[in-house]
């Protein structure tokens, strides 16, 4: 394959398979419990090393700020090709961190890589609160994403804006991506 058809072909792709991730993780998560009190715990601070935690009160003006760090520790560690960094974004074994682990190195895999993947929050709502988890509608869209191979780079498709239901988990780290799905139209 020549590289200009590659580069075709990654470009025509990427859309593809971000549609399919968003489904996969639409299938995959599961509901997390209800019924436990709010806690406000830490949302992290850094990306780089283990994370650090700051504290931080979970008011419904600090999830966008909080969705945000977590979007930019997702988009770095594609930039970076890097799984830790991803296991930095979500909960555990969780369905969402298998299906963007898959992503990642199905990228690796075929030479590509990828930068600027990273959503802009058009609107964030906070759902509802059970424990530790939070639910929150979000309206995004993915920016501009740029694939990178050995003979060159194309900037792909723009997004439209999507609405999700956007699952986080507080834990001792931080606040972490537990689920996503999509909004019931």
């Amino acid at each position: 394959m020549t590289a200009s058809r590659r580069v075709l072909w990654v470009s025509a792709l990427v859309p593809w398979v971000v549609a399919a991730l968003v489904w996969g993780v639409v299938r995959l998560a599961s509901d997390p419990p209800d019924g436990a009190e709010p806690v406000t715990r830490a949302v992290p601070a850094d990306d780089r090393g283990p994370a650090r935690a700051v504290q931080m009160s979970a008011r419904a003006s600090d999830w966008p700020t909080i969705l945000d760090r977590l979007d930019r520790r997702r988009e770095r560690a594609y930039a970076a090709d890097d799984p830790a960094r991803l296991r930095a974004v979500y909960v555990p074994r969780s369905p969402v961190l298998r299906h963007d682990l898959a992503m990642l190195r199905a990228y690796r895999g075929r030479g590509v890589s990828l930068t600027g993947v990273r959503l802009r929050a058009l609107d964030v709502r906070l759902v509802d609160r059970a424990g530790p988890y939070v639910r929150l509608r979000v309206v995004d869209r993915l920016r501009r994403v740029t694939a990178h191979t050995s003979t060159g780079s194309v900037r792909l498709p723009r997004d439209r804006a999507t609405a999700r239901v956007v699952v986080l988990r507080a834990g001792a780290d931080g606040w972490r991506i537990a689920a996503v799905r999509p909004v019931a139209v």
